[in-house]
């Protein structure tokens, strides 16, 4: 676990490089709440970009099924991961933030899609 990156990985290169795309002015690691990847300057918005696995988005891992060792451990950590997502999210809205998640795979293999949705803030 001491080998996970929490900043400047591969998917935040690539969805840094989508904003740059929808010449939006940003920031990288704010220092807010909840630990964002990413700040809409001149907007209230913040951005996380999201892994499938870390943040609890199958439910074979959900559930354990994906795991042969350790399961509880996984599963426990994977659910306290979805909430405290869910918390993040709602305490930042109420300080006046719009909050953006976006998946990994969204970010690798949408990112028409994701680029059209940063136009539009």
């Amino acid at each position: 676990m001491k080998r996970i990156k929490s900043s400047k990985t591969k998917l935040e290169k690539k969805f840094s490089k989508l904003i740059h795309l929808s010449n939006l002015k940003y920031r990288s690691q704010p220092k807010l709440f909840g630990k964002p990847d990413f700040r809409i300057l001149e907007k209230k918005v913040l951005i996380f970009c999201d892994s499938s696995f870390w943040h609890g988005r199958r439910k074979r891992e959900i559930n354990g099924i994906a795991f042969s060792r350790n399961k509880q451990l996984w599963v426990d950590k994977l659910k306290y991961n979805k909430r405290r997502g869910s918390k993040v999210n709602e305490y930042l809205r109420k300080k006046g933030w719009i909050v953006l998640r976006f998946w990994d795979t969204d970010i690798y293999k949408n990112s028409n899609k994701i680029i059209r949705i940063l136009k539009s803030i």
